[in-house]
C-alpha cells in the first residue's frame, strides 16, 4: 500500500497573498515576470495567480531587502546564493550603501558652502614647472559613477603595455579632464603615464611628447582623497587662484596619483596648467 498523502496545501489568491506578505499585487506581478517569486499555480484560462503559504517567508524577505533599496537583480542573486554566503553578500551591499552615503554627505557639505557663498581655504596653492616628457594615454567617455573603474582599468592596461616594451615610468600617472564628468556629462577624460624610452602604442592608445609648462597645484592626503567635498574644493581653490592671479588656463585640469602610505600622506595632486606670458 502506498503511504496516504495529506490534503493539498490551500492556495492563496494574489490579493490575499499580497495582504499577508505586505507586498502589492503590482510588485508580485513584477517579481513573477522577473522570476524572483513565481506563483505556485496560474489558472490557464483566467491567468489568475495563486500562491502557497510556504512562499510567504521568501516574499517577506524580498520586501525587507527592498526596504534597503537593494536592486531586484541583487536580491535575486542573494536568494539564489547558498545560505552560508547570504550574510556576507548582504554585508558587502550594506558597506557599499554606507560609502555612497558618506559621499553624499560630503557633497552636501560642499554644496552648503557654495550656497552660503563661503570661500573655503583648505589647501595651500603651490607652483612648479613640469618638464617636457613623453606620455602614453587612452581617452574615454565615462560618467561619474564609472570613473574610478575606468581610471583603474585603463591605468593597468597602460602599465602592462609599458612593461612589455621595457619602458619605465618617467613621472607619476595622471588623468586629464577635457570636460565635466558627472551623472549627466561624460568628459571625455584621458589616463596618461609619462615614460622613458621608445614605445609603440597599442590599440586605442596614443603616444606624444608633452612640452614643458607651468602649473598651480594642491596636494590631498589619502583621507581627503576619499571625500567628494575635498576633491571639489581643491579644484575650486586652484581655479579661483588662477582667476585672482589673472592667469589663463593652458591645458585641461589634471589629477596626479602619488605613491604614498598612510592616511595623512599626500596621494593626489589637483593641478591646473597656465599660460606664461613671454
Amino acid at each position: 500500500m502506498t503511504e496516504a498523502q495529506g490534503p493539498p496545501e490551500p492556495l492563496l489568491t494574489i490579493s490575499h497573498f499580497a495582504r499577508l506578505s505586505r507586498l502589492s499585487p503590482k510588485a508580485l506581478r513584477l517579481y513573477d515576470t522577473l522570476g524572483l517569486l513565481r506563483p505556485l499555480q496560474v489558472d490557464p484560462g483566467s491567468g489568475y495567480r495563486f500562491y502557497a503559504a510556504t512562499q510567504l517567508e521568501q516574499a517577506r524577505l524580498i520586501g525587507l531587502l527592498r526596504r534597503l533599496d537593494m536592486p531586484l537583480g541583487q536580491i535575486q542573486a542573494l536568494i539564489q546564493a547558498p545560505v552560508t554566503d547570504r550574510a556576507a553578500q548582504l554585508q558587502r551591499y550594506w558597506q557599499g550603501l554606507q560609502r555612497e552615503l558618506q559621499e553624499k554627505e560630503s557633497l552636501v557639505a560642499y554644496l552648503t558652502d557654495c550656497f552660503s557663498q563661503k570661500e573655503t581655504k583648505m589647501f595651500e596653492i603651490q607652483e612648479r614647472t613640469v618638464g617636457q616628457v613623453q606620455v602614453i594615454g587612452r581617452r574615454g567617455r565615462v560618467h561619474l559613477g564609472a570613473l574610478p573603474d575606468f581610471i583603474a582599468t585603463t591605468f593597468q592596461e597602460l602599465q602592462q603595455h609599458l612593461a612589455a616594451q621595457d619602458a619605465p615610468f618617467a613621472a607619476a600617472p595622471y588623468t586629464l579632464f577635457y570636460g565635466e564628468v558627472s551623472a549627466d556629462s561624460d568628459g571625455p577624460v584621458e589616463v596618461c603615464i609619462p615614460f622613458c624610452g621608445r614605445v609603440v602604442p597599442g590599440r586605442g592608445m596614443t603616444v606624444r611628447a608633452e612640452p614643458a609648462y607651468r602649473e598651480a597645484y594642491v596636494t590631498l592626503t589619502r583621507e581627503q582623497q576619499g571625500t567628494v567635498q575635498a576633491i571639489l574644493t581643491a579644484h575650486d581653490e586652484v581655479a579661483r587662484w588662477l582667476r585672482q592671479q589673472g592667469k589663463t588656463l593652458a591645458r585641461p585640469a589634471r589629477e596626479v596619483y602619488l605613491q604614498s602610505e598612510g592616511e595623512q600622506q599626500p596621494t593626489l595632486e589637483v593641478a591646473y596648467a597656465y599660460r606664461v606670458e613671454s
